[in-house]
């Protein structure tokens, strides 16, 4: 490790050598004055010289090293020229990686509209049976008697009945009735009415089967059932 002299300057020098002359004028035998300051003088030239032989040594050493240096010391870079701090490399932000799951679809089965049928519109003229009021069906009569057999009706249609409907006679055995009969009353939607019809047994023995039916205005022929296209009967059984 090197030991860094601290180096005087030249007044330094001069000062000190002054003083030893001085010191040894005091020893030494008398000297002129103008001797002595002949002697300060020649110093002060040498001293003189030797500083400006460091000087200009020091500007060339300066001139050679890194400016702001002294020769032998280790450079110093002025504040001024000092190199910026080296920016710290920027923080990494950690990426997140999103991940969208879509939603899974759930399949509804379709809900099945159950359309109920349109009930069917009643007709205007229809008859609902309700009883046999005399001669149930498979009552059994004496060859040649007469009798009256009776119907209870109801009015099931949308239209009232009057007296301009008629009792005709369809098909089967007439059993000696009329072929048409008056309607006896005005029965009104939902309204019952009892038909009566005279009758007489055949003579031969067996089962006898007669039907029946109203006619409206217009001739239209009706009867029971849904769609009024039914009849009502009577049946007989002859010994």
């Amino acid at each position: 490790m090197k030991t860094k002299m601290k180096s005087f300057g030249p007044w330094a020098v001069a000062l000190v050598l002054i003083s030893a002359l001085v010191l040894s004028a005091c020893n030494a035998p008398f000297i002129p004055t103008q001797n002595l300051d002949d002697a300060v003088q020649k110093a002060m030239q040498t001293l003189q010289a030797q500083a400006t032989l460091e000087a200009f040594q020091t500007m060339v050493a300066h001139m050679t090293s890194t400016p702001g240096s002294l020769p032998g010391e280790t450079p110093t870079v002025p504040a001024s020229t000092a190199l910026p701090p080296t920016p710290a490399p920027p923080t990494q932000v950690p990426t997140v990686a999103i991940t969208i799951i879509p939603p899974t679809a759930t399949w509804v089965p379709p809900t099945a509209t159950v359309i109920p049928p349109s009930p069917t519109p009643k007709p205007c003229n229809r008859i609902e049976f309700v009883s046999d009021v005399t001669i149930p069906d498979g009552t059994k009569i004496v060859g040649g008697t007469s009798f009256v057999k009776t119907w209870r009706l109801r009015n099931a249609g949308t239209c009232a009945w009057n007296t301009e409907f008629d009792i005709v006679f369809i098909s089967g055995d007439q059993l000696s009735a009329p072929a048409i009969l008056d309607f006896p009353a005005n029965v009104p939607v939902g309204g019952t009415i009892d038909i009566s019809v005279k009758m007489t047994a055949p003579t031969g023995a067996g089962t006898y089967t007669g039907y029946w039916a109203f006619t409206g205005p217009g001739r239209q022929v009706f009867g029971i059932g849904p769609d009024g296209k039914g009849y009502f009967q009577v049946q007989i059984v002859v010994k």
